[in-house]
């Protein structure tokens, strides 16, 4: 593992997971502290649910949606993190819920077969 990879490894917080109904895939949320100059982001990735790759997912994230606090816009968890819920609809079909004024960077609809779909909320 190189420096950039002992990097992600200490700045990244797992704080939560969800599997998918037919157990094959798991929505791992994470918060990353970006160091002195930003601040913390909330990410979420979606992985094989083999434990393989759920405990190398800081290392090598499928990350799926990005947010943040907005740069105080919104409070933040004791770790950082913006309150980013997960919910599996189907065994294909994730909903990633989100405070309406977080900072969003990423959301991606489709990671294989997979839709994912976003709803923020109050």
């Amino acid at each position: 593992m190189g420096a950039s990879g002992a990097y992600l490894k200490l700045g990244t917080q797992r704080i939560g997971e969800a599997v998918s109904p037919d157990r094959r895939w798991t929505a791992v949320l994470m918060v990353r502290n970006g160091g002195a100059m930003t601040g913390y982001a909330t990410v979420v990735s979606v992985t094989h649910a083999n434990w393989l790759e759920r405990g190398i997912v800081w290392l090598w994230p499928e990350n799926v949606f990005i947010a943040d606090d907005n740069h105080g816009a919104l409070s933040s968890g004791d770790q950082g993190q913006v309150g980013v819920g997960l919910k599996w609809e189907s065994s294909t079909h994730l909903e990633v819920s989100y405070p309406e004024r977080a900072r969003i960077f990423k959301q991606v609809v489709n990671r294989g077969p997979l839709t994912i779909t976003y709803a923020s909320r109050n």
